[in-house]
Order: structure tokens, then C-alpha cells, then sequence
């Protein structure tokens, strides 16, 4: 597969290493992150007290006016104000807009408020009309914020103010329940759909819960829920057989897979660059290079040109096989095919230097990435900080790791996990601890490998009693404990 890749599907490229060093932009890793000014701020608001203003009789343009700057103020993410802007005219006998409700109820959502989203839908039923979109807004909002009965009760009260809700509603409800791993409530609600007279599942319905049935019930239990779709009269799309494609890989039926690729132009559907790559990610992690072959040489056959996942697939696998020449030359080769590589690209790469003990080469070609457009996310960040402390560098990784936040690219759990483990490791027991409670502080929660750690590093340290006390706890008011032991 390799030959095929860069000798005979491929023009040949030179060696990549003159490419690697880095701008002297790069080496910096200097990223300030600067706000545009803000020229809305310079645009004066109407005195409030002119909301207050009967509307009666007032000419058109200064009802349009205020309209205006309750759009604006909605547009900007000014969303309290515009609340506040909403409830004064009220008091006029001003008609809410639903259009304008519906983004705002959007807004509060976007910035974790549900109780004024609610509160803005009572004043559109109250004194205005809300339409079916206003009350998928609500819904989808509520479902985000994992509050499904909460958006049970919306359902409810929407039906018995007159309101039928359509397929979105109900794909939204559906959505949050299988995204939670409720699929028998979520089947239900397909059951309950199916009566309704006015709404009926649509393919997006029958998608969603094909995907989710593949997780908990496994690729057959996905198969009848294809085949009643079929029954219904629904075509399904390419997401809809890209989703059967990856559970058949996903339980190594890769026969199944390769027929199923090759059935869909009788299907009525032509496989597409994703299913390809679905395929040639599954055949290449068993190290099936020779299928592999076979699949490119198909996709190139059916006209289907390789994308920049393509690409990541196989220089992944050619760096899992420990081939990482050749993998830095189908970079080059991609590239001079006019493609972009993307962090999912330069990871393997960056995780093979480490992996060979060559973190110098793993720096200059993060450097390297910068300096081409890419910036790192905390993926390619952490393989690094791994790296470091894994070599005794503690301290230059926690330089690295204060910088973060710095360049826009702020640490995750794995981050502190690694940076706490290192520190400990080297004697920084409370400088440990205080990046947990830095952690918690942040709203990032430790995992399972936070407490594993912990319990590990207490062990170790003759900490017996502590580490079994947060055994049990596990996830209590422990942080205080230790801090007091330390």
C-alpha cells in the first residue's frame, strides 16, 4: 500500500526535513488575541423613558425606530437589555414580535440563562402570538441544557395551547434523549410521532436513532430500523448509510462494510468521500494495507477525490507502523496538492517525534505547523506536555501550560492530569493540589484518571489513609482533606 501511495497514485516528492524549520515568527509562539474595536458601543441607545410612551397615535417611524433598537440591541448580545428594553414597552401595549422573542430566547440560551428564555416566552403567550418556531427554540434550548422534563412540560403546554409540533420538534427530543443514552424513551417518542396526524419521522428522525440504536443495540438492531424507514417510503441519504457503513466497522464486519459500499449506487446513492474514508480508517487500524490499496484505487475509479481526512487516515497509519518518512512526505504531497492539513493531521505526527524521544523535533514542527496557518489545539498541546514531563521537564512544561490561555487555546482535564502527576512526581505536592483546585475552580471536572492519580500518588507517599478516604468519597468534598493534611 505504501508503494502504491508514493509511487504510483502519487507524483514523487522530495524528503520533507528542509521544510521543517521554523519561521522566526514561529519560534515566538506569540499569540495575542485582540478585540476589534467596538464601534457599537459608540452608538447612542434611545432614553429609556421614551419607551414608556403610549404607542397610540405615534407615527409609524417612531414605532419602527423602537423596533429597531430592540433588534440591535438583540443583534450585539445585549440580551438583558433588550429584555428589560421588551418589558417596558409592554407596559405601553406594545405586541411582542415573535421573530425577534424567538432570537432572544436563542440568546439566553446561548449564554446558559434558561430562566429568562422562559421568561421571555411567557410574555410573548402572554401578549403576543408564538408560532411553532418560538417553541422549538425553548425546547432545544432546555434539551442543551439537559433539562428534558423541562422541555417535556413545553412540549405539553405547547399542545394545549393549539400548537401541532412538526418532525423538529420532535428530532430535537429525540436527539437529547439518545445523545443522553435514553434510546427506549427516545423509541417511544418515535412510536408517539407515528401517531400523531399532522407530523410524521422524517430521514433526519430515523438517522438519529439509527446512530444511537448502533451504540446500545448494536449494527442488526440498527439494520430493522433501516428497513421500516424503507418501509415508509423515506430514501435515506448518504448520512443515513455512512452511519450503517461505520457500525458495521465498528463490530469488524469489514466483508459487510466493503459489500455495502459497493451496493449503494444500486441503492440510489453514490458513496462519497466519507464513506470511503470510514472503510480505509477501519481496514488500515487492523493493518490491511492491501484492502486498503484496493479501496483508494476504487475511489479513485468512482471519480471521488482524497480529502484531507484521506490524507490524516493514512499518514496515522503509516505513523502507527512506524513508516514516519514516508508519512512526512504524503504531507508534502498533500500540500502540493493544493490541501490544507488540519490538527488531525500534524497529531500522529507530532505524537510519533515524542514517542521516538525526539521532542526537539516535535517543537520544531510545531513551530513548523504554526508557521503554516495551523494553530495547535490542546490535543497536539498535551502530547507535548506529556513528553516533557515524561522526561523530567516539569518545569518548562508548566511554562508552556501558563501560556495556554494565552494563545486561545485554554487546558482541558487531560492537561491538568498530566501537569499534576509530574508535579507531584517531583515534589511539588502542593503545587499539585492547587492546580486541582485551580481545575474545579475553571468548571472542569476531574475524570476518573484525576482520582486514579491522586489515589496513586497519596499511596506512594505513605498517604494511606487519605487515598482510601477518597477512594470512598470519590468525587465528594475531598480537595479540602488533602489541602489540610498537606
Amino acid at each position: 500500500m505504501t508503494r502504491i501511495i508514493t509511487a504510483e497514485i502519487f507524483p514523487q516528492c522530495s524528503f520533507l526535513s528542509n521544510n521543517l524549520k521554523p519561521t522566526s515568527q514561529s519560534q515566538k509562539h506569540n499569540f495575542v488575541v485582540r478585540c476589534s474595536s467596538n464601534e457599537q458601543n459608540k452608538v447612542k441607545t434611545r432614553n429609556l423613558q421614551s419607551v414608556k410612551v403610549s404607542t397610540h397615535n405615534r407615527p409609524a417611524h417612531v414605532q419602527s425606530n423602537d423596533m429597531k433598537v430592540l433588534n440591535w440591541s438583540c443583534k450585539v448580545g445585549k440580551y438583558d437589555e433588550t429584555l428589560y428594553l421588551l418589558e417596558c414597552k409592554m407596559k405601553s401595549g406594545y405586541k411582542p414580535d415573535v421573530i425577534l422573542c424567538t432570537k432572544l430566547i436563542k440568546g439566553f440560551y446561548n449564554s446558559k440563562n434558561s430562566d429568562k428564555a422562559e421568561k421571555v416566552m411567557q410574555i410573548l403567550e402572554q401578549f403576543g402570538e408564538p408560532d411553532v418556531f418560538a417553541y422549538n427554540a425553548l425546547i432545544s434550548g432546555f434539551c442543551k441544557m439537559n433539562k428534558i422534563e423541562a422541555a417535556d412540560k413545553v412540549l405539553n403546554r405547547m399542545k394545549s395551547r393549539g400548537f401541532h409540533p412538526d418532525a423538529v420538534t420532535y428530532n430535537i427530543l429525540i436527539g437529547s434523549l439518545c445523545d443522553r443514552g435514553k434510546l427506549g424513551l427516545a423509541l417511544k417518542l418515535l412510536d408517539q410521532l407515528k401517531e400523531e396526524n399532522n407530523c410524521n419521522p422524517t430521514v433526519i428522525t430515523y438517522t438519529i436513532l439509527i446512530e444511537a440504536t448502533i451504540l446500545e443495540g448494536g449494527i442488526h438492531e440498527a439494520m430493522k430500523l433501516l428497513d421500516e424507514m424503507l418501509s415508509r417510503g423515506l430514501q435515506p441519504d448518504m448520512y443515513t448509510y455512512n452511519a450503517i457503513i461505520r457500525g458495521m466497522c465498528r463490530e469488524k464486519m469489514m466483508d459487510q462494510a466493503y459489500e455495502f459500499v459497493r451496493s449503494l449506487p444500486s441503492k440510489g446513492c453514490r458513496p462519497d468521500v466519507i464513506s470511503y474514508n470510514i472503510l480505509l480508517s477501519a481496514l488500515l487500524h487492523k493493518g490491511k494495507w492491501s484492502d486498503g490499496e484496493k479501496l483508494v484505487n476504487e475511489m479513485f475509479s468512482a471519480g471521488c477525490e482524497p480529502n484531507v481526512v484521506t490524507y490524516s487516515i493514512l499518514m496515522s497509519a503509516l505513523c502507527r507502523d512506524g513508516k514516519l518518512d514516508e508519512a512526512i512526505n504524503l504531507l508534502k504531497i498533500m500540500m502540493d496538492k493544493g490541501l490544507t492539513p488540519d490538527t488531525f493531521t500534524y497529531d500522529p505526527l507530532i505524537s510519533a517525534f515524542c514517542k521516538g524521544g525526539r521532542l526537539d523535533l516535535a517543537i520544531k514542527f510545531l513551530d513548523y505547523m504554526i508557521s503554516n496557518g495551523c494553530l495547535p489545539d490542546i490535543v497536539n498541546y498535551n502530547t507535548i506536555l506529556s513528553t516533557m514531563c515524561k522526561k523530567g521537564k516539569a518545569d518548562e512544561a508548566m511554562e508552556v501550560f501558563e501560556k495556554l490561555g494565552e494563545i486561545g487555546c485554554p487546558p482541558d482535564v487531560s492537561t491538568y492530569n498530566t501537569l499534576m502527576s509530574a508535579l507531584w512526581n517531583n515534589g511539588g505536592r502542593a503545587r499539585a493540589l492547587r492546580m486541582v483546585s485551580e481545575m474545579i475552580e475553571k468548571g472542569i471536572d476531574p475524570d476518573e484518571i484525576t482520582y486514579n492519580s491522586l489515589i496513586s500518588c497519596l499511596c506512594r507517599d505513605g498517604m494511606v489513609d487519605e487515598a482510601l478516604d477518597l477512594f470512598w468519597r470519590y468525587g465528594g468534598s475531598w480537595f479540602s482533606t488533602y489541602c489540610y493534611h498537606l
